[in-house]
């Protein structure tokens, strides 16, 4: 694993974190002794990445099936 695909596990961790366990960004900046600003960083950022690997994930699946047309 490089580098940058450990910090994408690991912004992708922060914002699974987030939507299993907190209900705001304020609790979780809270919990993890984070300013809001910082946390909400963090999170758009885990967002983001989470959406790209979910997307390529989905992509890969479905080449796999044969059921997309590239």
């Amino acid at each position: 694993m490089n580098t940058t695909e450990s910090h994408q596990d690991r912004f992708q961790a922060y914002y699974i974190d987030y939507l299993l366990n907190h209900s705001t960004v304020a609790s979780y900046a809270a919990a993890h002794g984070l300013t809001y600003e910082t946390a909400k960083h963090r999170l758009d950022t885990g967002r983001k990445v989470y959406e790209s690997m979910t997307a390529q994930a989905h992509n890969d699946a479905l080449a796999a099936t044969g059921l997309a047309f590239f």
